[in-house]
């Protein structure tokens, strides 16, 4: 049997790399101006804000529930085909728990949950997609993937806090106190799945964002294969300029970049950027 890779749209594997490399995405729902809309192809990152400027009311986001995944994987296994599913962080979102209650419903399909999101989730996706190309079976695709999760390393550097407060992903103290000394946090989502402070930058946008490139190069032990660089909305020559400062480091041999989906934008709010990859 050949295996087939999904991933919940946490993956942030967009706009083309999904298809590319064959994923198959379970959308996440996006409740924003009173509407509640299929991530990605109902509604985009880039006009996630629109309302919210008007009514201030953060756009919320709800997991996928079982029947969806049940008619993707329906869909998927319907050759004989096993899967491997990627979902979202278990702590953040029911994304997972719903997609192993439909998963129930069949023999062949295996769930991850991949405690991480974003980028994260997606290179752990494609890891999985380069060994279905390489022949091997769902079950041991799934695995290798539970096996080698906990090394990967996602850096968020957020700009400001407010949206990780109004998100419930951080408390109006944390904010108070980054606000005032004009602080720029960069969150480790480690391997069990919970956000902590691994360093606090001061400057402007553009200044922190070398800094914080370069904080990211300086982590011992990369694997050197690949990483990804994701942003939720921010000057597009300087992404340009820190995308430019990993692949220059030398340090891995692919550096992907992606716009962040609904998400990841919803709960990080815009000028938010992240580097993933894997440790040895």
């Amino acid at each position: 049997m050949a295996a087939v890779i999904s991933a919940d749209s946490a993956c942030d594997l967009f706009p083309d790399l999904y298809r590319e490399r064959g994923i198959g995405i379970v959308p996440l729902y996006i409740t924003a101006g009173g509407k509640t809309l299929r991530d990605i192809s109902e509604i985009q990152p880039e006009n996630l804000f629109d309302e919210y400027e008007k009514s201030h009311v953060l756009p919320k986001t709800s997991a996928p529930p079982p029947a969806d995944f049940f008619e993707k994987f329906r869909e998927y296994t319907k050759n004989g085909d096993g899967v491997v599913h990627f979902a979202m962080n278990s702590r953040f979102s029911s994304s997972y728990q719903n997609a192993c209650i439909a998963a129930r419903e069949f023999g062949n399909v295996f769930v991850a949950d991949t405690l991480t999101l974003s980028g994260a989730e997606g290179l752990l996706a494609l890891r999985a997609a380069d060994r279905r190309d390489k022949g091997l079976p769902a079950e041991e695709i799934f695995r290798a993937a539970e096996e080698e999760k906990g090394r990967v390393r996602t850096y968020v550097l957020l700009d400001t806090l407010d949206y990780a407060v109004r998100g419930g992903r951080a408390t109006m103290l944390q904010a108070f106190g980054a606000n005032l000394l004009r602080l720029r946090p960069c969150l480790l989502l480690d391997s069990r799945g919970e956000l902590r402070v691994a360093k606090k930058f001061r400057g402007n946008f553009t200044q922190v964002c070398r800094e914080y490139a370069r904080f990211i190069l300086a982590q011992p032990n990369p694997d050197e294969g690949r990483a990804f660089i994701a942003t939720t909305g921010m000057d597009e020559d300087l992404f340009r300029e820190i995308a430019g400062m990993v692949r220059g480091s030398g340090k891995f041999r692919e550096v992907l970049t992606a716009r962040a989906g609904c998400t990841m934008t919803t709960h990080a709010g815009p000028n938010t950027l992240v580097i993933f990859y894997f440790e040895k």
